[in-house]
């Protein structure tokens, strides 16, 4: 098989059966674990149930997972019949603008995928999509996978084959589709493992979603080639109560885990005292900050709350990372903390240079996002492809052995993500003495009276708001032909236990961005819960939702 994701997993299977590969943690506060002969064992027995369905190695199995056994059968009987996953979020993380049928119409249009496996509340969409897709076998519900004839040997793929599909950010239209090759996925768990020093002495807990390549490939992946016990939680679990993700770690033993910016947040600010009664996280090496911005309030929070709980100083870590790039790019040394810069905003934002001090009230905070990982090289250009000195803002590019061969059936898109050998993110941002600080996303920036704005720097503003949903905010400029400017909206989801009146919540985003960023709000809209949806990769809509904006399509909060 050589170095391949089948030869990886398997071989350790038959190594060592009866270590742990894989638990189970539950809102009791048990832990189910499954050994890796065991998950071998039913991975085979998927792969012959997905085998009689029609799959065949280099087809593609298209799945809505959840963080469950199920699931997990299903991911790695696609891998050991051969077969590509790819992974689709599930209507229930997709919240009210739900996408889900067509999208799947989508994929299986592009990809020809011979089946689609989801859980049995999907079952509704079978007859539409049966209609439409003959050809295709969908499985809603988990089927007799457990009692089908397993595969006798797992399929042999060799480095230059098709490892996977991952979609990434769809943020105005249909998401694109990432296509991963074994050498490159091999290539960037190795990379990642080194990079944060892993070993078989740790513990992972993982809380986000499978659909997400730092859930599919930060966690899952690396820890089953790696011969690494990983904990998996349901994301559903961590948002009903966030508590459980501390007390999961403790119960656990977990060294390591995961999550987005907003998860550390809501943690900080929702886990109770009485919740954390005999829960220590002295152990704990890595909390893993990545995805989406990282606020440099969030981290002091985060720290602040539970230091009492033996949080170690160094244990908060940042990485960026994108599907492009098969997983995280960049790390926080294990033995370092996560480095901030104070810079000068209007030196940021006019003339897109990092420079280090001034006054408190005229500097804004950036936080490092980590040393790239052994396999990888940074380089920041500028408009024309030039590369930039230290401390200069501009495009971030890769030079990198994970990166992805392309976008499925999408040639220019392809052309545009590469400049020669370098992959270009999209990305904004700046390296000082190796480390790389983000800094916003290209295509999303607002333009208001000279200045350029992400619509990341918002949400630091945001947050304090009580009555905003925590990370669930979509910023854009309105471009109006009379000022000859952009106009800034806000747009954020309102808690279900709203306590102020709306006009005044408005108010208070309005004051709070002037006095966070100096910049005047035109317009503020609120919305209800699960309304901005994210991309499959965990980026927020910003551009999408501009554009439903400019066609009257957000619904209101409606007061009650």
């Amino acid at each position: 098989m050589g170095n391949t994701l089948q030869h990886s997993i398997f071989e350790l299977a038959q190594s060592d059966p009866d270590a742990r590969a894989l638990g189970f943690y539950s809102g009791d506060r048990t832990c189910e674990w499954v050994t890796r002969g065991e998950l071998a064992a039913s991975a085979s027995r998927a792969a012959g149930r997905l085998t009689e369905l029609g799959l065949e190695p280099g087809g593609v199995c298209v799945q809505v997972p959840y963080n469950d056994r199920f699931a997990v059968d299903v991911l790695l009987g696609t891998v050991a019949a051969g077969g590509l996953p790819l992974l689709v979020a599930p209507p229930a993380i997709q919240g009210l603008n739900s996408s889900l049928p067509d999208i799947l119409h989508g994929i299986i249009a592009r990809t020809s995928a011979p089946v689609v496996v989801g859980a049995d509340t999907l079952r509704s969409m079978e007859d539409d999509l049966t209609a439409r897709h003959p050809s295709t076998q969908f499985v809603f519900g988990e089927d007799d996978f457990g009692s089908a004839d397993p595969v006798e040997h797992w399929a042999d793929r060799s480095e230059d084959d098709l490892a996977g599909l991952q979609l990434t950010s769809g943020t105005t239209g249909f998401p694109r589709i990432c296509m991963w090759r074994q050498r490159n996925v091999m290539a960037a768990l190795e990379g990642m493992a080194t990079a944060m020093a892993v070993s078989s002495d740790d513990v992972y807990l993982n809380w986000t979603p499978l659909y997400h390549d730092m859930g599919l490939m930060n966690n899952f992946m690396l820890c089953l080639t790696r011969g690494i016990p990983l904990v998996m939680m349901s994301p559903f679990e961590f948002v009903k109560r966030p508590a459980s993700w501390m007390r999961g770690v403790f119960d656990t033993g977990a060294t390591i885990t995961w999550s987005p910016n907003f998860g550390f947040a809501l943690a900080a600010q929702r886990v109770r005292d009485s919740e954390m009664e005999g829960v220590t996280l002295d152990h704990v090496r890595g909390f893993w900050s990545a995805a989406e911005r990282i606020h440099y309030e969030t981290i002091v929070a985060f720290k602040e709350r539970f230091e009492p709980f033996g949080l170690a100083p160094d244990a908060v870590k940042t990485n960026f990372g994108c599907a492009e790039n098969v997983g995280g790019a960049t790390f926080t040394p294990p033995d370092e903390e996560v480095p901030v810069e104070h810079v000068d905003a209007t030196v940021l934002h006019e003339r897109q240079e990092a420079v280090v001090g001034g006054a408190p009230e005229s500097t804004v905070p950036v936080v490092g996002c980590g040393k790239p990982h052994p396999g990888i090289t940074i380089h920041i250009l500028d408009d024309i492809g030039r590369d930039l000195p230290d401390g200069h803002v501009g495009h971030l590019a890769l030079d990198t052995a994970s990166s992805m061969e392309g976008y499925l059936h999408d040639p220019e898109s392809t052309a545009a993500a590469f400049s020669g050998h370098l992959l270009k993110t999209g990305d904004l941002g700046y390296q000082r003495d190796g480390e790389f600080f983000w800094t916003g996303r290209a295509k999303e920036r607002i333009a208001v009276r000279g200045r350029k704005i992400d619509p990341s720097d918002f949400e630091a503003a945001l947050l304090p708001i009580a009555d905003l949903r925590t990370g669930s905010f979509a910023a854009f400029g309105h471009d109006d032909a009379r000022v000859g400017t952009q106009k800034v909206v806000i747009v954020s989801e309102v808690r279900d236990e709203r306590s102020r009146p709306v006009a005044d919540i408005k108010a208070d985003v309005k004051q709070a961005v002037f006095e966070r960023l100096g910049v005047g709000v035109d317009d503020v809209v609120l919305v209800s819960s699960g309304t901005l949806t994210k991309t499959s990769s965990g980026k927020r809509r910003h551009r999408h939702f501009a554009e439903m904006y400019e066609r009257g399509e957000l619904a209101p909060y409606e007061i009650v």
